[in-house]
């Protein structure tokens, strides 16, 4: 259809394609899914997300005449024109051409959901067809309202579920996104579009414009952290990263490659950074990244927004607290040492490893070097790859289900005679115990016991380092010997 409507809307300033066709459809009396087919955005009965990054000439030219707009304005409802500078928004990103699909499907683009703020959609309640969602609310670097001074929210509190997001089926499954959630519904642009239930129950419909939501305020270094991320998402200046000159895009990548550094050694990297601000939240987050696929995609769960360990949460509260750390770290004059002695417990077998080398080419000169000094104090420091070879002496003679995953003093005793680091020993203690008893490798041995794969990737860099030195890993054997013999004395 190329009819022009006969009444239409202006584009509010920062205002996505979305929240434009909500309001319009909501004006003049029809579902959203009709205006997008008169403006030929669907396919079929779907409405697919990639239309949010960018259109194409002919989608933008109908658009614009069914609506009466002009070109610019149509382009101006999408996100690459919102974000020019932003690199995973860019066709061709880390050195490979993408497509729409591709750059909507990136975790680092939340074209799937949609953070607010509850008193941003008050406040423009009354505009004709409805409140304007901001396209800014989509990316991953605002989380923080500057106008109303408060973390956006990014759930309906009735049903729970992501705004904008198509949300969950009754069984825990997520269903397919789309870029407006119930697009046959006729709702106020400010209600909640999720349906709680099967395809055949009503939507949520809860309104998503009430003020009196209560939420944390940002702090003043969560607040300088998303100015920085944005002033590089619509820069063309320079921009400075690790103490060194670069472009935007780099830095933003640089943002990227530090946040798979701090996500990919968790809790190691909390040792590094122990005085930082809300760490908790940023432990939150890697928890949920190191949870079974399946427990990850369940209903309330956010590890289906963050499908990699260096994708950002969707939660605006763990989203604050990692961008403000990344954004502290690459301001620091020093970051680039620190950053180093991070990646360098970074495994090499690592998908992280991977993705950080396929990142590199595409960062800043001193996230490079940091990259390259990594290399050499994994090489200096960690040592050979193989751990000193646990056999299995004690099969039969230890219960394993008795061995906790950190040995209590009772058993530990022996470890205090080592000089050695205490809660790491007890650790790896405990994991050897088990494959003396079992058998099998460290990571079986660390799974049995509930040891997340991150404490186990802290102990096993600290104990490598420490038994390098001469006579370590000889009185450590003699030390587990003795600790089995206690534990076998004890009844386990």
């Amino acid at each position: 259809m190329n009819t022009t409507l006969p009444r239409s809307l202006d584009p509010a300033p920062g205002e996505l394609l979305p929240g434009y066709l909500l309001r319009v459809a909501h004006r003049i009396g029809i579902s959203p899914l009709d205006l997008a087919h008169w403006c030929g955005l669907p396919g079929g009965t779907t409405f697919p997300t990639h239309h949010l990054v960018r259109l194409d000439d002919d989608q933008a030219q109908q658009t614009a005449t069914v609506c009466r707009l002009g070109l610019a304005e149509v382009h101006g409802l999408t996100l690459g024109t919102q974000a020019p500078s932003y690199p995973p928004l860019h066709p061709v990103y880390l050195g490979r051409h993408q497509s729409h699909i591709d750059m909507a499907n990136d975790g680092w683009v939340f074209t799937a959901f949609s953070r607010y703020c509850p008193d941003c959609l008050a406040d423009t309640a009354d505009l004709p067809g409805g409140p304007v969602w901001q396209g800014s609310w989509r990316l991953p670097y605002t989380f923080h309202c500057p106008r109303h001074h408060r973390l956006l929210d990014w759930r309906c509190p009735a049903c729970q579920a992501p705004t904008f997001s198509n949300g969950y089926r009754v069984d825990g499954r997520w269903r397919p996104t789309q870029l407006i959630p119930s697009p046959r519904s006729h709702l106020h642009a400010a209600q909640c579009r999720h349906r709680p239930g099967t395809g055949r129950d009503a939507p949520c419909a809860h309104r998503l414009d009430d003020p009196s939501s209560v939420t944390r305020a940002p702090t003043d270094a969560m607040v300088h952290a998303q100015q920085r991320l944005a002033a590089a998402a619509h820069s063309a200046a320079s921009y400075g990263s690790l103490g060194q000159p670069t472009s935007p895009q780099r830095f933003l990548n640089d943002v990227r490659a530090t946040t798979l550094a701090i996500c990919s050694t968790w809790p190691a990297t909390a040792e590094v950074f122990a005085h930082a601000e809300h760490l908790d939240a940023v432990a939150a987050h890697v928890e949920t990244l190191h949870r079974a696929p399946a427990e990850r995609a369940g209903p309330q769960g956010d590890g289906w927004l963050a499908r990699s360990v260096d994708h950002p949460p969707g939660d605006p509260y763990q989203g604050a607290a990692l961008m403000t750390l990344v954004v502290q770290i690459l301001e620091d004059p020093g970051g680039q040492a620190v950053l180093a002695r991070v990646l360098s417990r970074l495994p090499s077998s690592r998908a992280g490893y991977r993705r950080l080398r396929r990142l590199a080419p595409h960062c800043s000169p001193g996230m490079s070097a940091a990259i390259g000094e990594s290399a050499q104090l994994r090489r200096g420091a960690v040592g050979p790859p193989a751990l000193f070879p646990q056999p299995p002496t004690h099969q039969g003679q230890l219960d394993p289900e008795s061995i906790p995953n950190l040995l209590p003093d009772t058993w530990a005793w022996p470890l205090d005679e080592l000089d050695g680091p205490p809660r790491q020993l007890r650790r790896d203690a405990a994991i050897r115990l088990v494959q003396m008893t079992m058998g099998g490798s460290r990571a079986a041995a660390a799974r049995y016991l509930g040891i997340t794969p991150g404490a186990l990737q802290s102990a096993t860099v600290t104990i490598r380092a420490w038994q390098k030195q001469p006579g370590n890993a000889e009185a450590y054997q003699e030390a587990l010997q003795r600790i089995a013999e206690i534990a076998s004395a004890a009844g386990a």
